[in-house]
């Protein structure tokens, strides 16, 4: 199964609005996700701090999304990835 991190930070409408269409995408395919706040590690934040929400395959660390996640597109990577098998 799949395993995807969501970077978040707190007060985040689109972070919040992420989450809606994460829970969307799982509805139709099945994968794990973890949530990670980028305000607890130094690093993270100033890699995303301007770009979360960021939505990463962990597998190859493969951006899914960043800024704007959407349902259709999170369905469409895990389609694009099958039909690459």
């Amino acid at each position: 199964m799949k395993e995807l991190i969501l970077y978040i930070q707190p007060n985040c409408g689109l972070c919040e609005d992420a989450k809606i269409q994460i829970n969307l995408a799982k509805e139709d395919v099945k994968f794990n996700i973890e949530e990670v706040n980028i305000e607890e590690n130094e690093v993270l934040n100033t890699l995303y701090c301007l770009r979360v929400p960021v939505l990463i395959d962990r597998s190859n660390q493969k951006i899914v999304q960043e800024g704007q996640v959407d349902f259709v597109k999170i369905i469409e990577y895990f389609t694009d990835d099958i039909n690459n098998v």
